[in-house]
């Protein structure tokens, strides 16, 4: 009886780490579910996911006021797929903004109308980045029937410190970010305690 004392501590220390295990979980279910009319999100391991876009990415265009005018940027992320390992993304930087897909919008404009899609822009701590694989995206969408190489479509492994995703709802979006926001706070400290703090 005298070791139950040790025994009921050594469980005790034991359930935090576990549960956060848990949430880490539950967070990472959460953005699959929310992201899944845009691509698949899978678990590589314990704290690292790789998200895979739906091909081709959308081209989005932002409205910006300038001289009086309505000025457009365009941007767009052609990645097969991003390797996120949690720990290395900047939960400070994790923002979304409202973007235009409809190739006319430029034209239909009117100030003050919301763009249809929302972006989500994920970015690393400094001196960090991501693996990603990229492709060109005008090849990719004047491809014919295929099946085709990935060569064909200039997939190459690259690195980059930012990347967008795009929602088609905005309360996805809103789910996606607070979910991924959780987990990076979760794997970081998970990573700082070591293994003997992972169930």
């Amino acid at each position: 009886m005298k070791n139950s004392p040790l025994l009921l501590l050594l469980f005790l220390l034991s359930v935090p780490a576990f549960g956060n295990a848990q949430d880490l979980a539950s967070n990472i279910r959460s953005m699959t579910t929310a992201y899944a009319a845009s691509g698949s999100i899978v678990v590589s391991d314990d704290h690292t996911i790789i998200i895979e876009p739906k091909m081709p990415a959308p081209v989005c265009a932002v409205p910006k006021q300038e001289d009086g005018k309505t000025a457009w940027a365009f941007y767009a992320f052609p990645l097969a797929s991003i390797t996120v390992p949690l720990a290395i993304v900047d939960d400070t930087l994790i923002g979304e903004n409202a973007v235009f897909t409809d190739p006319d919008a430029p034209k239909e404009y009117r100030p003050g109308a919301v763009g249809d899609t929302t972006m989500v822009i994920v970015a690393s701590l400094p001196g960090k980045q991501f693996h990603t694989i990229a492709y060109d995206r005008e090849k990719f969408i004047h491809l014919g029937p295929g099946p085709h190489s990935s060569s064909e479509y200039g997939q190459a492994p690259d690195d980059t410190e930012a990347f967008g995703l795009t929602f088609p709802d905005r309360s996805a979006a809103r789910a996606f970010e607070m979910a991924l926001r959780n987990a990076v706070i979760l794997a970081r400290a998970q990573t700082a305690r070591g293994p003997a703090a992972r169930p």
